[in-house]
């Protein structure tokens, strides 16, 4: 299940299971492009992913535009972000362990979703910067969700910024409250975002919104 997380009104998000997308009638969802691109993914688990991630997009956009999901004219820019064409709206999309989750705003978001499994600590030397540490070390989490919460809303800038991890999180630096569920984020151009995240102890998720 999602974690709960309180975002802006002007932002709207959609999940879905994987399985319950690959289940559904996919095929009357996806353009002739995505089943072409579907078809020649040799891994079953990334065709899956790809399957549902694009099934809650085009769901959550023919909701916003009032078109069917077929119809949502989606497209890739070179950066690799997806697009609406003919909009201002703002897309991410994000898929994790059994979930797809898509976000739509008309202002730059971000998000990420990231299913949380046991991983070494060391991890953290490669997401943080030496002055983030002491604030991290004294949230009260234990190491894998603390971990994986950084990585969310981290990565979750980093795709508003549209690098994604091309860049390095630590370029990314983090204020974490973990009462109101809200990090204050720098990104590497020194732009100021607000990251709203959610944490159990199956997944992390953030969606960085850049402030109006």
């Amino acid at each position: 299940m999602l974690p709960t997380l309180h975002i802006p009104d002007d932002v709207h998000l959609r999940s879905v299971p994987v399985a319950e997308a690959v289940r559904a009638e996919w095929e009357f969802i996806l353009s002739e492009e995505e089943r072409r691109r579907r078809a020649e993914m040799k891994n079953e688990a990334r065709r899956n992913s790809f399957t549902a991630g694009r099934v809650v997009l085009r769901k959550l956009l023919s909701e916003e535009l009032g078109v069917s999901p077929v119809e949502v004219p989606l497209t890739v820019l070179d950066s690799g972000r997806l697009a609406c064409e003919d909009s201002d709206l703002h897309l991410s999309l994000a898929h994790s362990g059994q979930l797809a989750v898509a976000a739509v705003s008309e202002r730059n978001i971000g998000f990420d979703l990231e299913a949380i499994r046991p991983k070494p600590s060391s991890l953290l030397d490669y997401i943080l910067a030496d002055e983030e540490r002491e604030h991290i070390q004294a949230l009260d989490l234990d190491s894998d969700r603390s971990l994986f919460l950084c990585w969310t809303v981290k990565e979750a800038v980093l795709k508003a910024n549209g690098t994604g991890l091309r860049r390095s999180p630590r370029l990314v630096r983090v204020r974490i409250d973990l009462e109101t569920s809200i990090a204050h984020v720098s990104d590497p151009a020194d732009h100021a975002w607000d990251v709203y995240f959610g944490l159990t102890d199956d997944y992390a998720a953030a969606l960085a919104v850049q402030p109006a």
